[in-house]
Parts: C-alpha cells; sequence; structure tokens
C-alpha cells in the first residue's frame, strides 16, 4: 500500500494556483498606490479621511513591469468624489478607472444664535465647529475677523454655518439722516451740513444733499454720519 504525502500534495496543487496569481497585478497593491497618490496631492496640514479606492475584486489585470501611472480625471484632487485612472504603461498596457472620497475635516464658524437681517454680528453670535467641509458649499467662514461687526443680510437660524454671502459691510448711513459733508483736499477740509439721499456703507458713494445750497451731490461714506467729496 502507497504511503501520500499530504504536504507534498497541497504543495503540488499550491503551485500552480500561486503561478497564476503571480501573473496577476495584486489588487491591494493598486489600492496602496492610488492612496499614496491622493495623500500626496493633499495639503500635508489639512485633516483628511480617504476611503479605499473602488476596485472590482474580479479584475484579473496583467501584472505590469513598470510603475503605475495615476491620474484624476478631472485634473486635480479635491475634498469629495474623485474619478482616477490608473494605467499600466509596460507591454500588457491596461488602464482602469476607481473611485476616492475625500473628507476634510476643518474648524468652521457655526450660528448659536439666530440673526435677524440687519443685526450687527458679535462674537455672542457664533462658535467653532469641525466639519466636513467636502459637504459645504464654497464661501463657508473660518476667521471671525471676517464677520465680527459685519451686518447680516437675512434671517439665518442658529445651527447654520455662515457662509460670506451671509453678512455686508454695516450700514453706517441711512436714507434721510443727516451727516457732515467734508470737502476740499487733505490739510484744507470745509466741512459742511447734508442729508443723505441714501443708505451707505464705508466706502461707497451716495447721493447727498448739501443743506446750504440744495445741491445734490456725490459722496464718499467715510464714517457713520461722515462723508467726503474729494477734488
Amino acid at each position: 500500500m502507497k504511503t501520500i504525502n499530504l504536504s507534498l500534495c497541497l504543495l503540488l496543487l499550491a503551485s500552480p494556483l500561486a503561478a497564476i496569481a503571480a501573473t496577476f497585478h495584486p489588487l491591494e497593491t493598486i489600492q496602496e498606490n492610488v492612496q499614496s497618490f491622493v495623500k500626496a496631492s493633499l495639503d500635508p496640514a489639512g485633516q483628511y479621511q480617504i476611503s479605499s479606492a473602488q476596485i472590482d475584486p474580479r479584475l484579473q489585470l496583467p501584472l505590469c513591469s513598470e510603475k503605475l501611472e495615476i491620474f484624476p480625471q478631472s485634473g486635480n484632487i479635491r475634498p469629495g468624489r474623485n474619478t482616477l485612472g490608473i494605467r499600466c504603461p509596460g507591454s500588457d498596457n491596461w488602464t482602469i478607472y476607481s473611485t476616492v472620497v475625500i473628507k476634510s475635516f476643518e474648524a468652521v464658524l457655526v450660528l448659536t444664535k439666530q440673526l435677524s437681517r440687519n443685526d450687527k454680528i458679535n462674537l455672542e453670535h457664533f462658535t467653532t465647529e469641525t466639519r466636513d467641509t467636502s459637504t459645504l458649499q464654497a464661501g463657508y467662514l473660518t476667521d471671525p475677523n471676517d464677520v465680527i461687526n459685519k451686518q447680516a443680510t437675512r434671517f439665518i437660524p442658529a445651527g447654520s454655518v455662515l457662509y460670506r454671502f451671509h453678512y455686508s459691510e454695516p450700514t453706517l448711513v441711512k436714507r434721510g439722516e443727516r451727516v457732515s459733508i467734508q470737502s476740499g483736499k487733505p490739510g484744507l477740509l470745509i466741512t459742511s451740513a447734508g442729508v443723505a439721499m441714501m443708505d451707505g456703507i464705508k466706502g461707497q458713494q451716495i447721493n447727498v444733499k448739501n443743506v446750504s445750497s440744495q445741491r445734490v451731490i456725490q459722496a464718499t461714506v467715510v464714517n457713520q454720519g461722515l462723508v467726503n467729496v474729494y477734488f
């Protein structure tokens, strides 16, 4: 009776399978290469969460003898869903496409108290919270100095992320309000009384009626109740 060496049989069976596997490019290696490419394309100072490249596990790609070329379909890597091409430039050249989802985390300004239109925004109105900015539209705020002492352009409920379109420069001059008109040039200024014909923010040119002459002139808003006319 013949004795069969079980270990030898398993080795003989495994050898053809290993040889076949060696002819295909490991999908895990492709995923690692994509991960490295994405990380290298992002700001090293940022906080990110990167998903693994989505690759069909049934793929059997010839083993690539050259370094894989990876390229974003949109031209650059950005937070959100990205489609990337993976190309083998070798003799058995092939190209596949995969998707990677990038979450980018940043401290943004979030309202703690609701704001009504024309409310002046102060520190008490907001706090900072870490959010996935890939889910936010462009123009979210991160610097409190951008919004302090500004004026709300609309009603904004508590819990909202603050955006640039939520605020404007405060109205310093209101229509019908008495203002001081400074005219002339630096070192030789004449002050006269006027009435604003329209609302105005700092740096804006508005129509002002000179109380003495009754002439309507254009003047630049300088501060609350103060406009300038330079010659």
